[in-house]
C-alpha cells in the first residue's frame, strides 16, 4: 500500500527537488558573479583607508526630522571624488620638470567635517570655502577661513586647476583681510576670520583650488568652485531679492519653535527670498522639527547648515564664539552672492523694520535709492537699534506664542547710529561684513544710516541700561501689528502642519 502511495507521489516529489536543484546552482553562480565583478551589488572595501570628512566650500549636510545628517538644502559637489578621480591620471604624478602636484586626497588634514587645515611657521589656517568673484573689473577667487594672526600675514599662492588642464596657475595673493580691528584685541591662539582674494588672469572659472606659501608647493588643501550662474541682463522691474544671513543656532535647553515660527513667518512678510542659518547641533528635538519643516522641500525657505568650531578649545571660549560669527557671515555673503541682490545680517531677536507708508524691504529700499541725492551706490543700508526689552510689559490680548506681537512697549530712545545697528547689504558692492556693519566694499558709497522715520532695527531682549526701562517713559510702538492678521494667519497653518506631522510620526 505505501509501495503505491509513493509511485503515485513520484511525479510532484521529482518537480520539487528539481526546483531545490536549480535554486542551489543560482545561488552558487551569483555568489561567483559578485566575487569576479567589483562593480557588483556588494561593495567591496576600498583598496587604501579614506578620511572620514568630506568637505568642499563649506559642505554641510541638512538635518532630518530626527536630527540625523542628510543631504543639504543645496547639492554640492564632491571634493573626494574629484580628487580620486585624477589618482591614475599621468599627469598627476609629479616629474622632474613640473611644479606644483595635482592636490591628493590623503594629504589633505580636516580637522572636523568643515574645515581644513593648513600650517605655515607658526601660523595656522582653518580654511572653510572658496568662491569665485566676478564682480571686479578683473573677476577674483576668494578663500575664506579662521588663521592666527601676527602682525601680518606670509607671502601666499594660490594653486587653480581647470577642469582638462594637467597643470595649474599660480597667483600671488591680491588682498589679505582680517575681518577683525586689531583694537578690539588679539588674544594669543585664537583664529581670526580671515578673507584672502586672488586676481585671476582670465574669465575661466576653475574647477579647484588649493592655498599654499610656495607656489610649487604639495598642496594640503583643495576647494572644488562652484561655477557662477549666467549673468543676467539688467532689469529694473524685477523685484529685489534679499536673503537673510543668521549666525549659529544655540539653544539647548528652551524650545524655540514659537519664535521660530513667528520670526520666519515675519521675515517672509517683509519680503525675505531665503534665510540662511548654521547649527552646532545644541537644539531641542522639537525646535529641530520646527526648522525641518522650513528646510524641506515644500518649503525651502531656510537654509540650515551643519557646523563645528575650526579649534575646539575652553581658551578664551566666549571671544571665540563671537569672532566665529564673522566668518559665518561672510560665507553666507559669498555663497549667496548671484543669488540675493541684498543680505541683511541679523539674529533671531531682531527684526529690521519698514515705517510709515513702507511694508516691505523692496518697497523702502526703492524709496531709500531714489531719496539719495548724495549718491547713486551705496554700500549698505543701516538701521539703528532700539530695544523692545522683555523686561517691559506685555499686551495679554495676544496668544502667548506670539512673543513679538505681544512685545510693542518699546524703550523711548534708539542707541546712536554707530552702536549695535544691523543693514541691508547691497551684493554689488561688499566685499567683508562684520556681525553691525560691512568692513569693506568696492566702487561704492559709505554705509547710509536709514532716518527713524523710515526704519529701524527692533531688539527683542534684555536691556542692560536699566535706566532706559524707565527714563525717559517707554512708548507704546505697535507698527508690527500691520502684519497682525497676515503673520497669524500664516503662523498658525505652519503649527496646524506642524501637529499633523507629529502626529503622523
Amino acid at each position: 500500500m505505501v509501495y503505491y502511495q509513493l509511485r503515485a507521489s513520484r511525479t510532484p516529489l521529482l518537480c520539487c527537488l528539481g526546483l531545490f536543484v536549480v535554486y542551489l546552482l543560482y545561488q552558487s553562480l551569483g555568489s561567483l558573479q559578485v566575487l569576479n565583478n567589483p562593480q557588483g551589488t556588494i561593495s567591496q572595501p576600498a583598496s587604501r583607508p579614506k578620511k572620514v570628512a568630506v568637505v568642499h566650500h563649506g559642505a554641510h549636510p541638512g538635518i532630518d526630522t530626527e536630527g540625523k545628517e542628510s543631504a543639504g538644502s543645496q547639492q554640492e559637489p564632491n571634493l573626494e571624488e574629484l580628487l580620486r578621480s585624477k589618482e591614475d591620471v599621468d599627469w598627476v604624478r609629479l616629474r622632474a620638470d613640473q611644479c606644483a602636484p595635482y592636490p591628493r586626497y590623503e594629504d589633505i588634514e580636516f580637522p572636523n567635517p568643515y574645515f581644513q587645515l593648513t600650517r605655515h611657521e607658526n601660523l595656522s589656517y582653518y580654511l572653510y570655502g572658496a568662491y569665485y568673484d566676478r564682480r571686479p573689473r578683473i573677476p577674483e577667487m576668494v578663500v575664506l577661513g579662521m588663521a592666527t594672526y601676527n602682525g601680518s600675514y606670509p607671502a601666499t599662492y594660490l594653486q587653480v586647476w581647470y577642469d582638462g588642464d594637467n597643470q595649474p596657475e599660480k597667483l600671488p595673493v591680491y588682498q589679505s583681510k582680517l575681518g577683525w580691528y586689531k583694537e578690539w584685541g588679539l588674544p594669543e591662539g585664537v583664529v581670526f576670520p580671515t578673507l584672502l582674494t586672488f586676481q585671476m588672469k582670465s574669465q575661466r572659472v576653475p574647477q579647484l583650488v588649493s592655498l599654499v606659501f610656495d607656489p610649487c608647493a604639495v598642496p594640503t588643501n583643495a576647494f572644488k568652485v562652484v561655477p557662477p550662474p549666467p549673468e543676467e541682463p539688467p532689469n529694473a522691474q524685477r523685484p529685489k531679492r534679499i536673503g537673510v544671513c543668521v549666525k549659529y543656532l544655540r539653544f539647548p535647553d528652551v524650545d524655540m519653535t514659537d519664535r521660530f515660527v513667528e520670526w520666519l513667518e515675519l521675515m517672509r512678510l517683509l519680503g525675505a527670498t531665503k534665510v540662511t542659518a548654521f547649527d552646532i547641533g545644541l537644539l531641542m528635538p522639537n525646535t529641530r522639527r520646527t526648522l525641518a519643516h522650513y528646510t524641506g522641500a515644500g518649503d525651502g525657505f531656510l537654509d540650515l547648515r551643519k557646523f563645528r568650531f575650526p579649534n575646539e578649545t575652553a581658551d578664551h571660549e566666549t571671544f571665540r564664539a563671537m569672532i566665529i560669527e564673522v566668518l559665518l557671515y561672510n560665507d553666507c555673503l559669498y555663497r549667496n552672492l548671484y543669488d540675493f541682490d541684498f543680505v541683511a545680517v541679523v539674529d533671531v531677536d531682531e527684526v529690521i523694520m519698514p515705517l510709515g507708508e513702507h511694508r516691505t524691504w523692496q518697497d523702502l529700499l526703492t524709496h531709500l535709492q531714489v531719496q539719495d541725492v548724495n549718491s547713486t551706490t551705496r554700500s549698505s543700508y543701516c538701521f539703528r537699534n532700539v530695544y523692545f526689552s522683555k523686561q517691559l510689559p506685555v499686551d495679554e490680548s495676544i496668544p502667548e506664542q506670539f512673543f513679538m506681537l505681544r512685545h510693542v512697549i518699546r524703550v523711548a530712545e534708539h542707541l546712536d547710529p554707530y552702536s549695535a545697528i544691523k543693514c541691508l547689504h547691497d551684493t554689488s558692492y561688499v566685499t567683508l561684513l562684520h556681525n553691525h556693519f560691512p568692513f569693506q566694499w568696492m566702487n561704492a558709497s559709505d554705509p547710509y544710516h536709514v532716518g527713524i522715520d523710515l526704519g529701524q532695527m527692533q531688539h527683542y531682549r534684555y536691556t542692560e541700561n536699566l535706566k532706559s526701562l524707565v527714563e525717559p517713559p517707554p512708548v507704546r510702538d505697535d507698527n508690527i501689528r500691520r502684519f497682525q492678521h497676515q503673520l497669524i494667519h500664516n503662523s498658525l497653518e505652519v503649527h496646524r502642519q506642524l501637529a499633523q506631522s507629529r502626529a503622523a510620526y
